[in-house]
């Protein structure tokens, strides 16, 4: 048996290692249904898509478009009342109320600087190259990898990122390399999502505190974080270029973000590692009907999956809550599911292969085989 993570300090549920070596969460005693077993108060790094930054709240991700939203947001279905200053990012919110509660922790007003920042700095990578001799050198300061490449090998890994950051240590380098980068949008969208894992750790080691006389700010820690399933060989070896994308935005990220930031770069490669397979997608509503982005709950990492889940996962504001959906006997393991369990079992047990790295074994999925 493992000793509880911080997050789950509870008289419900444990954290245990299971038969083949992974771990997951048992109930300690019975539950009745509908029992509230576990609330995660807050992503430790989270990103909202570029397209839907009017549409969806900053502090409570609402979505103004939902079929949930109110009725008085008037036609043009995004929210009016916003936050803005000289040189950030502007932040939308479904209610002044809600701007208050944002503004309250200083990594806010942070992350709308740098999201300016990187935003700019996007644009900075669409130089054209002046010949295809210069094309050839300036990609050659990397390694690429695609579909069909050799093998990829843990030190194969080790090597690429080894460049990449013996590459930020040459800022002339560093800067040639990224003014033709050319840099995608998804790739900035992770990007961002990086930078807000990067602030947290600036700010946790800063230990800011917010306005004595509001609630205390749910924030993980680094070691929290840390503690999680890394699958950065696995991903790599499912989508080789999805390394060849961290590279470039790691080099982009130590080129364009403040100096301040920067003694935390190995945040970086570290959630890169951890973010396939634990982060949870942002929807719209409980029946997924429109991701509006990503972002890692770390506490709610900790379910494991099953295609008959007996919990229930709901998001209440920036909290993921979860609940038993039947009476749990006590000693038995608390699952979600990852994925819509609607479909055909090889759908199900290939996504599951292709985003999560696992055969699924499910009582349902030997069944359905």
């Amino acid at each position: 048996m493992e000793r509880n993570p911080p997050t789950f300090a509870s008289e419900l549920v444990e954290l245990r290692t299971t038969a083949d070596g992974g771990r997951s969460l048992f109930a300690i005693r019975d539950l009745e249904s509908s029992t509230r077993i576990h609330s995660s108060q807050a992503p430790f790094a989270h990103v909202i898509y570029k397209d839907y930054r009017r549409e969806v709240c900053m502090q409570c991700f609402a979505y103004s478009a939902s079929d949930h939203a109110p009725q008085n947001i008037g036609g043009s279905r995004t929210w009016s009342v916003k936050w803005s200053r000289e040189g950030a990012a502007t932040a939308w919110f479904c209610s002044e109320a809600c701007k208050e509660i944002w503004e309250r922790d200083k990594t806010s007003s942070l992350l709308m600087d740098v999201d300016a920042i990187l935003n700019k700095g996007q644009v900075a990578t669409r130089k054209k190259f002046k010949s295809s001799a210069e094309e050839e050198k300036i990609k050659a300061m990397l390694p690429s990898f695609e579909a069909g490449c050799p093998p990829i090998t843990q030190e194969t890994i080790d090597q690429a990122w080894a460049s990449v950051e013996a590459l930020a240590t040459s800022k002339p380098q560093l800067i040639s390399y990224c003014s033709t980068l050319d840099l995608e949008d998804m790739e900035l969208e992770i990007a961002r999502s990086l930078a807000s894992a990067v602030m947290q750790r600036y700010i946790c080691d800063r230990q800011y505190s917010p306005d004595p006389s509001g609630p205390p700010i749910p924030r993980s820690s680094w070691s929290e974080l840390l503690d999680l399933q890394k699958n950065e060989l696995s991903n790599v070896r499912t989508r080789p270029y999805i390394l060849s994308a961290h590279l470039r935005i790691y080099a982009f990220l130590c080129n364009t973000l403040p100096k301040y930031l920067l003694p935390y770069m190995s945040t970086v490669r570290d959630v890169l590692a951890r973010d396939t397979g634990n982060a949870f997608g942002i929807w719209d509503g409980d029946r997924r009907d429109e991701m509006l982005g990503w972002g890692i709950w770390v506490s709610a990492s900790y379910f494991n999956h099953t295609c008959t889940p007996n919990l229930r996962k709901t998001r209440q504001g920036r909290v993921l809550h979860f609940e038993t959906t039947r009476k749990i006997q006590a000693g038995e393991e608390l699952c979600i599911s990852y994925i819509d369990t609607d479909s055909p079992v090889d759908k199900r047990r290939r996504e599951l292969e292709e985003s999560w790295f696992f055969t699924c074994a499910c009582l349902r999925c030997a069944k359905e085989s």
